[in-house]
């Protein structure tokens, strides 16, 4: 699997509901998760499968099958077949049953209105508003935006509103993280992974520490908020060792080790209130 197809299968929980509403109408109430997987291949050969050309020059598959029960299911064994046999010859098909059985037959032959496969509707992500995207509150969906419909000239206008809305609902800096790499990678499909990575570069990242996991830590061990700040100050203006900052902060080494493992090499603002940047 892609890296597209896994970042599309890892959000699409969290935005596929909102998103069949606002752009196909349909209100969802309740669904439940179905995780059988589906077969590649029929576990039975056809009876009886031949490429012909009639008496008018038509050339099709002719496909028939022998039964001997009054198979319920048949109808839907038909329509696999059907499937398979389009998709490999690319020419129409035409199906019939053979029935060998001694009682009169009650199976179905035809499927219904909502049974035929007729197609799909398709929904082309370039078609979507970006402004409309952006305006989420789901950040899974405010990435697709950068997939969707905007001029050349609306490029970064477009990415930076992305990037500060997903650090505006982002909690923390690991999950900030997440969404802007997933960002870069949805970014290549429109060869924007450079001019991403530019205005990120350019931007001060901002989050809250009050949601930051290694805050809530620091927290616990007796390190008030003031504190947690200047530590990280200090270890970005890079004068002193781990150790003498621990020394001059009166905490523990770990504290400070652990601080500029985060830190170390990213551009981050750190903000004590997320209003700043709604």
């Amino acid at each position: 699997m892609g890296n597209y197809d896994r970042i599309i299968k890892e959000n699409i929980e969290a935005i596929f509901l909102a998103l069949l509403e606002k752009f196909t109408g349909i209100k969802i109430i309740r669904c439940t998760q179905i995780k059988d997987k589906i077969q590649h291949t029929l576990e039975r050969e056809p009876d009886f499968l031949k490429k012909v050309i009639d008496q008018s020059g038509n050339e099709f598959i002719l496909h028939m099958e022998f039964q001997t029960q009054d198979d319920p299911e048949m109808v839907y064994r038909m329509a696999e077949y059907k499937a398979l046999l389009q998709r490999k010859y690319k020419l129409s098909v035409k199906q019939f049953v053979i029935y060998l059985g001694m009682k009169a037959p009650t199976m179905r032959t035809q499927l219904t209105q909502d049974e035929k496969i007729t197609g799909f509707a398709l929904q082309n992500i370039h078609d979507f508003d970006p402004h409309t995207l952006t305006k989420s509150k789901i950040p899974e969906e405010i990435i697709l935006a950068i997939l969707s419909n905007y001029a050349e000239d609306e490029v970064d206008e477009v990415i930076a509103s992305i990037v500060l809305k997903l650090q505006a609902l982002a909690k923390g800096e690991v999950e900030l993280n997440k969404y802007l790499k997933q960002l870069m990678i949805l970014g290549r499909l429109r060869k924007l992974e450079k001019r991403i990575s530019k205005k990120v570069e350019d931007m001060p990242i901002t989050y809250d520490i009050t949601t930051d996991g290694l805050y809530k830590q620091g927290i616990e061990r007796g390190i008030e908020q003031n504190k947690f700040e200047s530590i990280s100050n200090l270890v970005r203006q890079g004068l002193l060792t781990n150790k003498q900052i621990a020394e001059a902060m009166n905490v523990e080494l770990s504290i400070v080790n652990e601080i500029k493992a985060k830190l170390t090499n990213r551009k981050y603002t750190i903000l004590s209130k997320p209003d700043h940047f709604l």
